[in-house]
């Protein structure tokens, strides 16, 4: 294991311990006795969502890109394959 993959490992694993701490995970004092029925309640609990999906979308796009970006490199790593005027990327038939 790497220097740097151990000091990413050992980061990841306090930023873990931190965020699973009873002072950190408990609600404030607003929401410590809230009811669940509460329209007011309901409403904040569904805008979390929101905008938590709102971000695993936005992540995920960006993933899809770059994962994309690096497909269409590799396959244009090769020497058979090139890209066209409309941006395909083609297999070219070698005459030899």
């Amino acid at each position: 294991m790497t220097y740097r993959s151990r000091s990413a490992a050992s980061a990841g694993a306090f930023a873990l311990v931190w965020m699973l701490s009873p002072a950190t995970v408990a609600a404030c004092e607003m929401c410590w006795g809230a009811a669940l029925d509460n329209p007011t309640t309901r409403g904040i609990s569904m805008a979390m969502l929101l905008l938590i999906g709102m971000i695993g979308m936005v992540g995920g796009g960006i993933g899809a890109f770059f994962y994309n970006a690096q497909r269409r490199s590799d396959r244009l790593g090769r020497s058979d394959m090139v890209v066209t005027e409309y941006g395909e990327v083609m297999r070219v038939d070698d005459p030899s």
